[in-house]
């Protein structure tokens, strides 16, 4: 019996039991679908995924099959917004062009040599769970029924979830009253670079798309945008979309694909429900703007999956083991809220193609272009920049942000290798909180890599300004800091209490 039953195997769902699988525990993956399709609705890795990857040392073969952008569109703004390692902080301060079948199969690869058991063609046709597991009814294509059980399962498969209806989590939102237009295709006049563009005529964006020669233009045509689903484009509307835009066709030809696709936007009211989770898609739908697809799915698991790890093989047990499997819930739900919002934002300066929408649109525009704000949205569109709860007035801002803008020994290798999992980081700034750290947080050493000044650490950022120690989470997020300008007698409460809300002492 798996320890945990995952069903679809899209990017959230392979994640995720990469996680597990690295903490020792048995994964299924049920996946309705035998082959997939290169033609991939998602076309874009954010620099926040090439992290996640960098820190479990896989990023280099995603970055080898794709290709890197330093720039991404906010709204369809000409004002671009700008990546570099000063503003992410990290080691590929980029994203990349990848199509998701490309994503998903790297993936596979890496779960197949990791053990990780697959269940081709079936389908999730009935569910139940009781005080100390799961039975999934799974329906092949030969219409044969089987069951599985397991302990604990995660439904990562798609807007249309059947985990999620089967176990009837709630599924709030607003049906799409409006839909986008994309198209692959090879083209003889290439763009010197990725265009975004904005005008009467709606949004419109191309860039290569990383897969061979194709490159994908897309957006929102004022003039069709109250077309069904159904209303698939041609190759010769992309053209003449193109040319209302800018001017020109590119050369387009030999379509890979072409697809419509709506601004349907809904979020589960909870992302548990006993034994059951969902995550990726299965939890959230939102309009495909900025490619935060993939990104906001890969997070889910990263959260998800160290805590369930922790639970699953009994390092946290009874009401604190409830409280951070809720922990799951609160956390993305909050996160994504505010993804929401930005994509709904989006949509609207799609759409701003008349007066004065298409004024407020030049204005915001060009308030992309300062500085601050240009950094504030790339952290947020690449996914260094999501919301975190607040659980008290005047908390810290550092706390459950990313880590980003730190190195040690000179670079970020040494951070990536020492993450895991199971494995909490304690980095230590000032050398005078190291023997008492090391002290107080003995009960859990097993649990912990330290990081002491002997280390070089180094940051940059203002971020890190006063701060003399931290402790991160294995989804790389910031769990407890502690600054020069708090009392020193309370350090060993603070740090001790939050080593014991997530993880039992050995």
């Amino acid at each position: 019996m798996p320890d945990v039953l995952i069903v679809g195997s899209g990017p959230t769902g392979l994640w995720l039991a990469l996680e597990l699988r690295s903490a020792g525990l048995e994964v299924t993956i049920v996946e309705k679908n035998v082959t997939r399709d290169i033609r991939s609705r998602a076309a874009a890795m954010a620099a926040g995924s090439l992290e996640t990857f960098a820190t479990r040392g896989i990023e280099q073969r995603f970055i080898d099959a794709g290709k890197p952008i330093h720039s991404v569109h906010f709204g369809s703004a000409p004002t671009r917004l700008q990546m570099s390692r000063e503003t992410l902080g990290v080691k590929n301060p980029h994203s990349l062009m990848i199509p998701q079948a490309v994503t998903e199969q790297l993936l596979i690869d890496i779960a197949k040599e990791r053990g990780i058991e697959f269940l081709f063609g079936h389908r999730a046709v009935g569910l139940a769970q009781d005080a100390s597991s799961v039975t999934l009814e799974i329906k092949a294509k030969d219409g044969k029924k089987s069951e599985l059980t397991a302990p604990w399962l995660v439904g990562c498969d798609g807007t249309k979830s059947a985990v999620r209806q089967l176990a009837n989590f709630e599924y709030l939102g607003t049906d799409g009253f409006l839909t986008g237009w994309l198209v692959d295709a090879l083209v003889t006049d290439p763009p010197p670079h990725p265009i975004s563009v904005h005008n009467e005529s709606g949004a419109f964006i191309m860039q290569h798309i990383g897969y061979k020669d194709y490159y994908r233009a897309t957006g929102i045509h004022t003039g069709t945008m109250g077309q069904p689903l159904s209303a698939v484009p041609t190759l010769d509307d992309a053209k003449k979309f193109a040319i209302q835009a800018v001017g020109k066709d590119f050369g387009m030809h030999s379509p890979l694909w072409t697809s419509r696709f709506s601004n349907t936007t809904r979020l589960a009211t909870n992302f548990r429900s006993g034994r059951i989770f969902v995550a990726g898609d299965a939890a959230h739908q939102f309009f495909p703007a900025g490619g935060q697809g993939v990104t906001t799915g890969l997070q889910d698991a990263a959260n998800l999956a160290w805590k369930l790890a922790a639970v699953a093989n009994g390092r946290i047990t009874g009401t604190k083991a409830e409280e951070l499997l809720d922990s799951y819930s609160t956390e993305r739900r909050c996160a994504l809220e505010l993804i929401i919002k930005s994509t709904l934002a989006q949509t609207a300066l799609f759409i701003a193609g008349a007066e004065p929408y298409a004024s407020l649109s030049d204005v915001f525009y060009e308030l992309l272009a300062h500085p601050d704000l240009n950094k504030m949205w790339v952290r947020r569109v690449t996914g260094f920049g999501d919301r975190f709860p607040v659980k008290e007035e005047g908390q810290d801002p550092l706390l459950g942000a990313r880590v980003t803008h730190l190195e040690i020994q000179g670079g970020f290798e040494v951070l990536h290798s020492s993450m895991a999992v199971d494995k909490f980081l304690l980095i230590v700034r000032d050398a005078s909180l190291e023997g008492v750290l090391r002290e107080c947080t003995s009960p859990w050493a097993s649990h912990i890599k330290y990081f002491g000044p002997s280390d070089n650490i180094s940051t940059f950022g203002s971020q890190w300004d006063g701060v003399d120690a931290a402790l991160i989470r294995p989804d790389a997020r910031v769990a407890w800091i502690w600054r020069s300008s708090f009392p020193k007698e309370q350090l060993g409460a603070s740090v001790s209490k939050i080593l014991g809300d997530l993880c039992e002492e050995v």
